[in-house]
């Protein structure tokens, strides 16, 4: 499935015309006789690139002499004739989420055409010749489109394994426009987005009018026009002075009520386990909550399940953070609290789980919290990692795999580790602080490129892969914690302030 894939990208990326046809030829012959779904939209794919070389246009349908309905044509081109079809179809669960979740993949991948190098190039067709603002928007757009889906159809089990298919290749497709050199090309310095540039979506009046006409389903065209007009009206909150700048209620926000009702439930829970928040603390936790619940979509869903209650103990993390916000550290008094509120949350499981897990649970807070005497040494070879793998990812890493849902596979290893580390800290080198993550003025481990960084933590995960759910969230969870990789580091209003 793999070469299938890397043969498509070669003939999209191919500027010879009789090369292009051999390329053509040879891979149709390679999925011809195949009857599967993902196989089915490779040849629509072939079927549609030789319609382009034969006539010299792409068969792309604009119902309307308007920018918003040239979006829609070139979106939907891509998610028909891109090799998208079929991608996210499971045996269960209601098959409108796996059309969405292809087109909302179509999306992300059109949109990081903006950053592409020129070695790669674009077609007249798409989506780049409507400019910047709509390539930006349509990432936006795609995922909130699937966190819509989720919010509308994570409530019933049945639609579990179509959701965390969808969730698997968005955030794919995410992360490999945000930082994969195949992808965006190996030039360097790479291409960013503008941060005075605010992504749009179509208007929800012509998404309801484009699905009507091509037959979209109608829940899907319910959830896209509602993720369309959140798009275009979502504006980065204010926030409290004692708290750094990031992109708050987003993905989760006034488009996922249930998800967002469930995260606030969840922020009270921890709030109350501190025992000594603030009103404002409260509040910033309930968007840090949302963003760290965010890349736990392969599996969360909020329905209070064994499995999500196990999920949410990592969310302490997000507690950790609020509260060292906005004082220099926690105390062993709050470790203790927190302890207690997970400990319920696990008993499920067995004696001698428990105990390791509480252990990982009150490590991770007293290394994200800075409790005094947690660790020793600062920057990236110090607590850089510590901070990263023992104040963040080993308690995610053992609550995923710890439920049902997992697939089998294990941790990241430790090449693995290492830029996924690197990586973390390149996009957030803004929120570290001298004294208190690194010495002196600068951190060399947090000077790297974004894009090189995150290429070379893609490359470690195809070399050596661990257990699927794990890698989706340590490699999406990246630019979820940060912004979406739709702007420079630093850069997290995306143009709405």
């Amino acid at each position: 499935m793999v070469s299938v894939y890397d043969a498509c990208a070669e003939i999209d990326r191919c500027g010879s015309p009789v090369l292009r046809a051999k390329l053509i030829r040879e891979l149709r012959k390679r999925v011809w006789e195949s009857n599967r779904a993902w196989a089915e939209g490779v040849k629509d794919f072939l079927d549609f690139e030789t319609y382009r070389l034969t006539h010299g246009v792409a068969p792309v349908d604009v119902l309307e002499d308007s920018d918003a309905f040239r979006a829609l044509a070139a979106l939907d081109g891509a998610y028909q004739h891109g090799a998208f079809q079929g991608l996210c179809q499971t045996p269960g669960g209601a098959a409108w989420i796996g059309r969405l979740g292809e087109l909302c993949a179509a999306m992300v991948h059109q949109g990081f055409k903006w950053v592409r190098g020129s070695d790669h190039g674009v077609d007249e067709w798409e989506l780049p010749a409507l400019g910047e603002a709509w390539c930006k928007g349509a990432v936006l757009w795609g995922l909130a489109g699937f966190f819509g889906a989720l919010d509308t159809a994570g409530g019933d089990p049945d639609n579990d394994a179509v959701l965390s298919r969808s969730f698997s290749v968005i955030a794919a497709h995410h992360v490999a426009g945000a930082v994969w050199k195949e992808y965006r090309g190996k030039e360097h310095p790479h291409k960013a987005w503008s941060a005075d540039v605010r992504g749009c979506a179509p208007s929800p009046a012509a998404v309801r009018t484009y699905g009507a006409k091509f037959r979209w389903p109608p829940e899907m065209i319910d959830v896209l026009a509602r993720a369309a007009e959140h798009v275009n009206t979502w504006v980065n909150p204010s926030y409290g002075a004692e708290f750094e700048d990031r992109t708050r209620g987003f993905l989760i926000g006034a488009n996922t009520p249930r998800l967002l009702a469930k995260t606030r439930e969840l922020a009270a829970e921890l709030g109350d386990a501190a025992g000594d928040l603030t009103p404002t603390e409260r509040e910033e936790l309930v968007f840090r909550t949302s963003n760290w619940m965010c890349p736990f979509a392969n599996y969360w869903r909020g329905r209070d399940s064994n499995d999500d209650r196990l999920l949410e103990i990592s969310a302490l993390g997000a507690l950790a953070g609020v509260m060292r916000d906005s004082r220099p550290h926690l105390t062993q008094h709050h470790v203790s609290r927190v302890v207690e509120w997970a400990r319920p949350r696990m008993e499920h499981l067995s004696q001698e789980t428990q105990g390791r897990l509480l252990d990982r649970v009150r490590r991770t807070v007293e290394v994200r919290g800075r409790v005094p005497g947690a660790f020793s040494g600062l920057g990236s070879e110090g607590c850089g990692p510590v901070r990263y793998l023992d104040g963040v990812w080993s308690l995610t890493a053992d609550t995923i795999l710890l439920t049902e849902c997992s697939t089998g596979g294990g941790d990241l290893n430790p090449v693995q580790a290492k830029w996924a580390t690197l990586f973390f800290n390149s996009l957030t080198k803004n929120r570290r602080k001298p004294g208190r993550d690194f010495h002196g003025k600068e951190d060399a481990g947090a000077l790297e490129c974004i894009v090189c960084a995150g290429d070379a933590m893609i490359r470690s995960l195809i070399d050596n892969r661990p257990n699927l759910c794990v890698m989706n969230n340590f490699a999406w969870g990246a630019l979820g914690y940060a912004n979406l990789g739709l702007g420079e580091v630093g850069d997290e209003s995306l143009g709405t302030r």
